[in-house]
């Protein structure tokens, strides 16, 4: 389960990679980026010509379109760019250290524990609804630190750790025992379904700047964090006896990247809900794009939050004036294009 490798799609070396490659495909995902993140600004209940969103954006806007835009959609877009990143980001280490490329932030728990704590809010406390975001948080981190110390196994001389077995099967465990305790939940508090049942859905709705501020801090962080582990997690991905002959500390490596993917996929969930397929399907797409792991990190945050932005401006528009949950269309879109990547690349084959 956690060496699905066969039939993975031989990886180029910069020798013999196309150029347009290598320079087309990061200038193209930050080319879909802006635009999403100028039409985002643009459309939605009021439509504002892109000259008064690019007025607005170099301080010489004026009257309700920059109200709208600084109130409401700037904040709320660059939510969803920064959540995406961090899904994004949190899948490519998932799918590192546990070797396995179908894992992402769910196989781990960071996804049930946020809908356990945000459904324990919603449905028990509405009263409280405004500390949504940190209890979510809170309930990310405690289930993933609950997966990481079941899949720990002692072991004398300093020979105890995890495995990707081990973490991936903790992971399974964890959110069938979570998605149940929810379901209790719902049922418990069947007059308070809708709200709950929109957030486990994922969206950005209502999302201003003190969401941005309070999820900032972590994404920096987890981001940095990444960043330094690239390398290592890339090695690691080889295996762990060739990662050890190459004197990378493969216990601590997998700790440190399993936390900075924690606290990535957490931080999201607190503003975003249960948005799935990110993390899962965004690395895999950068890797096909690319033909290469070199740059994963930072093009796969790029590549999450462009996503994000395109699935939020998609759910607000499409049936306008309802609004879509951004999860719905996250899953309707890139459901059926993951499956004919997984069959055009052989997986499926």
């Amino acid at each position: 389960m956690t060496t699905l490798t066969a039939g993975q799609p031989a990886v180029a070396t910069p020798a013999t990679r196309p150029a347009w490659r290598r320079y087309g495909t990061p200038a193209g995902i930050v080319l879909v980026l802006v635009l999403g993140l100028a039409l985002s600004l643009a459309l939605g209940a009021v439509r504002i010509p892109l000259a008064d969103v690019f007025a607005t954006l170099t301080g010489s806007g004026e009257g309700a379109s920059e109200r709208i835009i600084m109130s409401a959609r700037l904040p709320r877009a660059l939510v969803a760019l920064l959540a995406g990143a961090n899904l994004a980001v949190s899948g490519v280490l998932l799918q590192g250290v546990t070797r396995n490329p179908l894992a992402d932030p769910g196989i781990i728990g960071v996804t049930a524990g946020a809908g356990v704590a945000a459904t324990i809010v919603l449905a028990a406390f509405p009263a409280a609804a405004h500390a949504l975001p940190l209890a979510a948080f809170l309930g990310a981190m405690a289930s993933a630190v609950f997966v990481y110390a079941v899949s720990w196994t002692p072991g004398a001389a300093g020979k105890g750790g995890t495995s990707p077995v081990r973490m991936v099967l903790a992971g399974v465990a964890v959110n069938a025992i979570l998605g149940a305790v929810i379901g209790v939940l719902i049922t418990a508090f069947a007059d308070r379904i809708p709200a709950v049942m929109f957030w486990t859905a994922g969206s950005f709705n209502g999302r201003g700047w003190s969401h941005l501020w309070m999820v900032l801090p972590y994404s920096v962080v987890g981001l940095t964090l990444a960043f330094a582990l690239r390398s290592r997690v890339r090695i690691l991905e080889l295996g762990d006896d060739t990662a050890s002959t190459m004197g990378i500390s493969v216990e601590r490596t997998r700790l440190l990247a399993f936390a900075a993917a924690a606290l990535l996929a957490g931080s999201a969930a607190s503003v975003a809900g249960l948005v799935g397929f990110v993390g899962l399907v965004v690395p895999h797409l950068v890797r096909l794009a690319m033909g290469s792991n070199r740059l994963i990190v930072p093009i796969s945050a790029f590549a999450g939050g462009a996503l994000l932005l395109w699935a939020d401006l998609a759910a607000r528009t499409v049936l306008a004036p309802s609004e879509l949950p951004v999860g719905v269309v996250t899953g309707l879109v890139g459901g059926p294009y993951f499956i004919f990547l997984l069959y055009k690349s052989g997986w499926l084959r």
